[in-house]
């Protein structure tokens, strides 16, 4: 791989919106005229369906950072990791700390460069700062050197390319700009 390109893989429970955050950063960011129509021709019209889009026209999946190009991985030690938390969940994803914690210590996760924390969905709790404080402390234990908790909603795009228009949430970087 070129040294300028880096390696991302995403990870979290089932169901937290992964397949639709690498769909909506494949759509936004990594994709040409020509893959466009082929991807609109093919009816494919939700950011969840556009993994397995590129997954059946064996595509990678590529997308464009600010200073990178970044390759979507299944591997444990990638350049960059993005775990992702469901906001909207009853329980806040009150497991999901142990379970990354348990994956770093046993060395099934080793991100080279960056960890994300993507609190995802946060439009489902009308962009509760409360929900986010909450699940973003329940992770103060992972204790890895470039670590970033950013809120988001990979459905509508908040704090994927630009700052959410909730003033709180505006603090820290965007998804890309912690990529990038």
């Amino acid at each position: 791989m070129p040294s300028n390109s880096k390696t991302l893989a995403v990870f979290g429970q089932p169901g937290v919106g992964k397949k639709t955050l690498v769909g909506s950063l494949l759509y936004k960011c990594g994709m040409d005229l020509s893959l466009l129509q082929q991807l609109e021709s093919s009816g494919t019209r939700k950011y969840v369906d556009i993994v397995p889009f590129f997954e059946q026209h064996k595509l990678a999946k590529t997308f464009y950072a600010p200073s990178t190009t970044i390759t979507i991985v299944n591997g444990k030690t990638p350049d960059l990791v993005i775990w992702v938390v469901d906001a909207s969940a009853l329980d806040r994803g009150a497991s999901s700390p142990d379970e990354l914690a348990s994956l770093i210590s046993h060395k099934d996760i080793e991100p080279k460069e960056k960890l994300l924390i993507l609190v995802n969905k946060m439009d489902e709790t009308e962009s509760s700062e409360d929900v986010f404080e909450a699940i973003s402390s329940s992770f103060k234990s992972i204790d890895l050197d470039s670590t970033y908790t950013i809120p988001a909603s990979a459905l509508r795009g908040d704090n994927l390319l630009e700052a959410p228009s909730v003033p709180w949430a505006n603090t820290g970087p965007t998804i890309m700009q912690a990529l990038g």
